[in-house]
């Protein structure tokens, strides 16, 4: 079924339309909380604050084909507030015996990673939203609430500065 037929049913009080429609996007947004959140736990509870929310506030949605981005909106919001709560993590030595057995990064992916963790949250969701994610700009605009210039701004700022410092000879040809 169409998510926007979903979302009108729900609208209407229809819970296990409102369950299908959020099954539909739970991944991406997961994505979206972990790019921000960089913690699996914090990021699954944003995800699901978010759906409580979504689900309490849903007749308040005026567009339902704009039902992806407004949720989108939510999780992001929910993230912003697990940062300004979160306490310190301090890791133990305990946490390295979880036994996941994964490949080791790349150094250029770990490099990625090092300066992506440089860049404030929200550019980081930004760049996560149009590069992985394939929303547009209007799109992250709404979702972010920020002017499209701005997300323009600071989408290409910093990925001028991914560049720059990835590039480790010759700066300028790499920018070509």
């Amino acid at each position: 079924m169409e998510q926007k037929t979903l979302i009108t049913r729900a609208m209407k009080g229809d819970h296990d339309c409102f369950a299908i429609a959020v099954e539909q996007i739970q991944d991406r947004s997961y994505r979206i909380a972990y790019s921000y959140l960089h913690d699996e736990a914090a990021s699954m509870d944003a995800v699901c604050d978010a759906v409580e929310k979504a689900f309490i506030h849903i007749g308040k949605l005026r567009e339902p084909e704009k039902f992806a981005t407004w949720f989108t909106q939510i999780v992001i919001n929910q993230c912003r507030m697990q940062l300004r709560k979160r306490q310190p993590i301090i890791y133990t030595d305990d946490d390295d015996s979880l036994g996941f057995a994964e490949t080791p990064p790349s150094d250029e992916l770990m490099d990625l990673q090092a300066l992506m963790d440089q860049l404030p949250p929200m550019t980081r969701t930004m760049i996560q939203l149009k590069y992985i994610q394939g929303y547009t700009l209007d799109e992250i605009a709404d979702m972010t609430e920020l002017p499209p210039g701005t997300v323009r701004t600071k989408i290409y700022k910093a990925v001028k500065q991914i560049k720059l410092a990835m590039c480790s000879e010759e700066k300028e040809a790499c920018l070509r």
